[in-house]
């Protein structure tokens, strides 16, 4: 009698460990697949326990109804912890099926056909209680489909833990070891089973597997006790992957490495015009009016019939890699026809700023000041005057156009610029009466050069133009329009004019660090109004608040393509703070 009631106890222990898991997993019931391992381990509990007890049942009928109710739980912890495993790594879905709902069914299936085998005797024949060791011990012969239904269930379950496996190789450390430990933990109680059912081992009559529970919930409260299993879940990342093809909302398509389409979400089945079914497998040239698509161009452009409409769309094509070997490609849609035709509508606008007002107010302004050496009339003369003055003004504007679209064009290589000569260039390309200090030590930097060039000729003329103690200087209400550089505004006399006196109303220093340099610009003027540097904060213009020029726009789009940043204070006149990076900027 001693030598079987280990058996006994240790299916008990099994229990009550299971019970405590549970206990502590209860917590957690409505985390992704956590209500199905609670249901797995309820069976494994009542499995443990009912077990135990018909080992000191020897009475045929009881013993017959305990061992058609471990049976059933049997079937159901096999079920139950599939179940979980699809949950918990992100395969819901396959739960929803019809199939599968029929399949979790199967407990109840086993109660059915066990409970009224001796009317039919299909599942197994000469049920006998046996006495071994002490206790009851259970014989009889499984006919072969039951044979091979029980197998079933024993794989059901490993498949559950291969579900796991595949969690570890494909999510890398955070699940690695909560999913090893859970896989592993069903080695055990699956190897006594099959011992059992096959009759493999020197006593057939008694089944081991819940002894060998005690493995399995170690292992288990390792994983979801000891490690928060239940805390980081891999269904989130799957269904993150999922959701970011399938929900997003640029068309994706991913294509092989022959560039045939293996799969796409729903936008670029729409863009495309077809059906997911008639495009698998087929080249993804084949819908695009271009006679080939290439992989290897991340830049390309092509045009899609959609709805009866040209649509031109650029790829961006990212290679599916594994070992180094090219898989495949992942290749993004982003329509850019808007975009091009803005492109377009401001290359004509810009145009004729440029070039058509140019010229005309060229003219103008020739006629005007011809005009204005004819007439004696001193009230004429100021009026043409004033003619003349708008007119400048009008032509700089379009400089001030052709240099935002220089500013704003393909990227130009960058290289090594040195500072001290590009401000000392500056200073003369003014050709100002008004003194110009320069304090620049010997630095260069890695950037756009022309780029730079046109951003500090453009703070170093607003500060000129508005700092300047000049009487031909304007007033405050004309600072409004910093980011104006008229001609008219300017005193070109001395090309030398530049100096290194602190004291000059403009002056120009430059600070550097290992990671940037600093050029502020400073001026004795009255100062940007407010509602100028409000709308560069905005970062767009309305009726009421709007900048009086491109200056200060130039100023701002430049030093953002050189990867920097523009500050301006104004409470003491202006100074213009350009923070650039010595490395290469954007």
């Amino acid at each position: 009698m001693i030598a079987g009631t280990w058996i006994v106890v240790a299916s008990l222990c099994s229990g009550a460990g299971t019970l405590f898991l549970i206990g502590r997993l209860w917590r957690y019931r409505t985390k992704p697949g956590a209500r199905w391992f609670l249901l797995s381990l309820g069976c494994q509990a009542v499995w443990s326990v009912s077990y135990a007890v018909s080992l000191l049942v020897f009475g045929p009928t009881i013993r017959f109804a305990l061992e058609v109710l471990g049976w059933a739980l049997l079937a159901g912890i096999a079920i139950y912890f599939l179940t979980f495993a699809l949950e918990y790594t992100g395969r819901g879905e396959l739960v929803q099926t019809p199939w599968y709902r029929g399949a979790l069914a199967l407990p109840a299936v086993a109660v059915a056909l066990l409970g009224t085998n001796p009317i039919h005797g299909l599942v197994w024949s000469d049920f006998t209680v046996t006495s071994v060791a002490g206790v009851a011990g259970a014989a009889y012969d499984l006919e072969t489909w039951a044979l091979l239904a029980a197998t079933g269930g024993i794989l059901i379950a490993a498949l559950g833990s291969l579900v796991l496996f595949d969690t570890v190789l494909s999510y890398g450390p955070l699940y690695r070891r909560e999913a090893i430990a859970v896989g592993v933990s069903t080695v055990p109680p699956l190897s006594a089973l099959i011992v059992w059912l096959y009759g493999i081992g020197p006593v057939p009559s008694l089944n081991f597997a819940t002894v060998l529970f005690l493995p399995h919930i170690a292992l288990d409260a390792y994983a979801f006790v000891g490690s928060d299993m239940f805390e980081f879940h891999p269904a989130t990342r799957r269904e993150g992957e999922r959701a970011a093809i399938e929900d997003l909302a640029n068309p994706v398509v991913i294509v092989d490495e022959q560039d045939r389409i293996v799969t796409l979400n729903d936008a670029a089945q729409a863009v495309l015009g077809v059906d997911k079914t008639d495009a698998l497998t087929r080249p993804l040239a084949a819908f695009l009016r271009e006679d080939a698509f290439d992989a290897t161009d991340s830049t390309q452009r092509v045009t899609v019939q959609t709805d009866g409409r040209r649509r031109i769309y650029s790829l961006a094509t990212t290679p599916l890699v594994d070992g180094g070997d090219r898989l495949g490609s992942t290749v993004v849609l982003q329509d850019i026809t808007d975009e091009i035709r803005r492109e377009q509508r401001l290359q004509v606008l810009n145009r004729v700023v440029r070039h058509n007002l140019r010229n005309d107010m060229t003219v103008v302004q020739g006629f005007a000041e011809a005009a204005n050496e004819a007439v004696a009339d001193p009230e004429a003369s100021d009026m043409l005057d004033t003619v003349e003055r708008k007119a400048l003004e009008l032509v700089d504007l379009g400089e001030k156009a052709r240099d935002i679209e220089r500013v704003l064009a393909a990227d130009r290589p960058q290289r090594a610029t040195e500072l001290r000569p590009l401000l000392a260039g500056i200073v003369d390309e003014l050709d100002t009466d008004v003194p110009v200090s320069v304090d620049c030590p010997d630095v260069a930097i890695e950037t756009d050069t022309e780029t730079l060039r046109i951003l500090c000729l453009a703070l170093v003329e607003n500060a000129v133009e508005h700092g300047s103690t000049n009487p031909r200087s304007q007033a405050r209400e004309d600072a409004a329009e910093h980011g104006s550089t008229s001609p008219d505004s300017q005193a070109r006399l001395d090309p030398d004019a530049a100096t290194t006196d602190g004291d000059a109303p403009v002056r120009i220093s430059v600070d550097t660090t290992d990671e940037q340099v600093t050029v502020r610009v400073r001026d004795d003027g009255p100062g940007i109004p407010e509602h100028e540097l409000s709308v560069l904060e905005s970062g767009e213009e309305t009726a009421l608040e709007h900048s009086t020029g491109l200056g200060l726009w130039l100023a701002n789009w430049a030093t953002r393509r050189l990867g920097g940043d523009l500050a301006f204070q104004t409470d003491d006149g202006t100074t213009a703070t350009l923070t650039l990076p010595v490395g290469p900027g954007e």
